[in-house]
Order: C-alpha cells, then sequence, then structure tokens
C-alpha cells in the first residue's frame, strides 16, 4: 500500500472516528458534523476524478471508501455494549446521518447492506418463524453471530446488538429532514411496522416467535412517537393489535 493511499485514509478515519465522536443531542452539533462528512465526501468525490487520468487505480474510490467506512462504523457503534437504543443513544448518530443521506443518496444502500447483514430480523420481508432443523439453524436464522473458535455469541450479547441495531434503525427512519428516504424515511417506518406485524402466527399463539418483544420495544421507542403524530389513522390499528394480540 502506497503512502498516498495510507494518507487518504487516515483522513477519512479521522472525520468518521474523529468527528463522529462529538455529536450531542444538540440540533446544531448534528448539522454541523453533518455538514463536515458532506464535505469530505464531496472532497473525495473531486480527488477521485483528479485522480483519473492517471496514478493508481484505487486513488479513485476514495469516496466509495469512505461511505463503506461512514456505513460500517456506525453499525460497529450500535453494537457496542455501552450503546443503549432504548435509552436514545441513537439519536444524534441518526440525525447526522440521515441529513447526509439528503445529499448524497449513494450512502442508502451501502448502511442496507451493513444493516441487514448484522440484523436478519430488519428485513420486515424475512420470516420471523423457528426454520426447521437443530439449534443451530435456528441460531443463524435469528443472526447470532460465531467467534474465531466457531463458537456462538451468547444470547444476552445478540439481544443487545440486535437492540441496538433495530434502535438506531427505527431512529434513522424517524430522524428529520421529514422528507429523508433513507431506510424508507418516515413512511418507511410505518410500512416496516405494518409488515412486521403481519408477519406474526395470527392470534392466539403462543409463544411469539422469540424476538417479537425485544424488537418491537426497540423499534417503539425510536420511531413511535413520529408514527403517532403523522400517521395516526395507520397507527391505530397496529397499536391495537399489539395490545390485543401480543401483550395480552
Amino acid at each position: 500500500k502506497s503512502k498516498s493511499v495510507g494518507k487518504r485514509r487516515l483522513q477519512f478515519k479521522k472525520v468518521v472516528n474523529g468527528r463522529i465522536n462529538t455529536l450531542s443531542h444538540e440540533v446544531n452539533k448534528i448539522l454541523d458534523v453533518g455538514r463536515v462528512v458532506v464535505q469530505a465526501i464531496e472532497a473525495a468525490s473531486r480527488d477521485d476524478a483528479a485522480a483519473s487520468g492517471g496514478g493508481e487505480g484505487v486513488m479513485t474510490m476514495g469516496k466509495k471508501y469512505l461511505l463503506d467506512l461512514l456505513a460500517s462504523n456506525l453499525i460497529v457503534r450500535v453494537q457496542a455494549g455501552t450503546f443503549n437504543g432504548v435509552r436514545g443513544d441513537g439519536f444524534p448518530l441518526a440525525g447526522m446521518i440521515a441529513y447526509v443521506s439528503t445529499q448524497c443518496e449513494d450512502i442508502g444502500p451501502l448502511l442496507e447492506a451493513h444493516l441487514y447483514s448484522h440484523c436478519p430480523t430488519a428485513i420486515p420481508s424475512l420470516s420471523l418463524t423457528s426454520p426447521d432443523g437443530g439449534e443451530d439453524d435456528l441460531m443463524e436464522s435469528l443472526g447470532m453471530i460465531r467467534d474465531k473458535n466457531g463458537e456462538f455469541e451468547s444470547f444476552d450479547k445478540f439481544l443487545n446488538r440486535t437492540e441496538g441495531l433495530i434502535s438506531i434503525m427505527a431512529d434513522i427512519m424517524s430522524s428529520t429532514p421529514s422528507d429523508h428516504t433513507l431506510l424508507g424515511g418516515h413512511e418507511g417506518a410505518m410500512t416496516w411496522l405494518e409488515r412486521f406485524l403481519d408477519l406474526l402466527p395470527g392470534a392466539p399463539t403462543a409463544p411469539l416467535p422469540l424476538l417479537t418483544a425485544p424488537v418491537l420495544v426497540a423499534f417503539l421507542t425510536g420511531a413511535g412517537h413520529m408514527l403517532a403524530n403523522k400517521f395516526p389513522a395507520k397507527m391505530k390499528p397496529a397499536f391495537d393489535m399489539i395490545q390485543t394480540d401480543i401483550l395480552m
């Protein structure tokens, strides 16, 4: 790896690791960090174009590298043991990435790929029922990770990761600006909830799929307030179903 490539990647890491670490719940701070990230993406795009006339081919891929680093870093952050999505830790990060998406649509598919590969439950079209087979099949279908020795992570660790990933998904969907489309935006949040509930076995069914309660708590904590205010007509039957078929 050349020094020029290494230097460029280091600059990207300073933006993704350094500036994002300064996020807070203050709106101005979220926007300031978002603008810095957008400026870095725009600069990377210009540098890619300048390098396309000659030199190392990898020097023309700076924007792709930066966007992938941004998406993967977000997913890593929300899986950390110190992250608490239900407490609201993800809102500043969600607001920043939602703003970035309004200036750079290319971040969307990359973020979806990283999210869905780490959390199959985030894909509402997948079946929530247990697959036919042994315990290993069930764990893999849920998205549990194996360590270097081939052993599955503990269920507590898996549950914490899943809650963090579902929380950040809901936080992003419900973030401002209200017209953003990252992960489907506001309308995507309503669609996701409806599809998730439609996939549950019809009442009365006991027990419900293993992740039903923690996923709903994580999702509604992030997006429930927005959904109730923006889509009251659709949210009421969804809430009624949760209350009568899941909580009762």
